[in-house]
């Protein structure tokens, strides 16, 4: 009888979390306080707290997975790019996934790239990364789909490459996330606790490019 109340329990928090977290990302700040001490932060605060410490709940993984579920749902529409690779990445195919790269030859801060014959490019607005190109402004769509896109340039061609993956829990690597007035940040290392499945896959793109014509001079 004991056990049977406490699944109850159970089941009624689980519901309860999946709710509140559903709800906390679609209001914008209907539910909780604005910054690192709200609702949210609390919530992702004590869920880390306890995977850290290898005492993750049932619970805990439940809300974890509608949070990432809400992430690639509204990503197809927000940021559709970073929505098709997170859900590679919790489906655990681990192959090498091929995009379209050519929308990207299309980007500016990947022409001024290209044209500085960079070896990749950061899409966040940071102070340095190295020889990498940063980007001048932050483009949050590409941002959230490649981490550090790197490229190699050839004479007929552009490849455009990057390894998808997430910190593990103890590197404590945190993502920002804000929806209206609400704000907070997630261990990237989380997602493995929803989804221990998950792998990582290369992200594998090329652009053939057509040969430059030479024009006579007539001078």
């Amino acid at each position: 009888m004991a056990a049977q109340r406490n699944k109850s329990r159970l089941k009624r928090g689980a519901r309860w979390l999946a709710a509140a977290v559903a709800v906390g990302l679609v209001s914008g700040g209907v539910v909780g306080t604005v910054g690192d001490f709200g609702f949210m932060q609390r919530l992702f605060d004590g869920i880390e707290h306890r995977a850290l410490h290898h005492q993750a709940t049932r619970l805990d993984r439940w809300g974890l997975q509608v949070f990432y579920a809400t992430l690639r749902l509204s990503g197809r529409v927000l940021y559709p790019q970073a929505a098709t690779l997170l859900t590679y990445y919790c489906e655990g195919q681990g192959d090498t996934l091929h995009i379209d790269a050519r929308p990207l030859l299309r980007h500016p801060e990947v022409q001024q790239a290209l044209r500085l014959h960079k070896p990749g490019i950061t899409f966040r607005h940071q102070q340095s990364a190295g020889p990498f190109y940063v980007a001048r402004r932050t483009d949050w769509g590409l941002y959230y789909a490649f981490d550090l896109l790197y490229i190699r340039q050839h004479p007929a061609s552009i490849v455009f490459y990057d390894n998808y993956f997430f910190q593990p829990l103890a590197r404590r690597s945190y993502t920002r996330f804000r929806v209206g007035r609400m704000q907070w940040r997630v261990n990237d290392g989380l997602i493995r606790v929803a989804y221990p499945r998950a792998k990582s896959f290369i992200i594998y793109g090329k652009v053939a490019m057509a040969p430059a014509v030479a024009v006579a001079d007539n001078r």
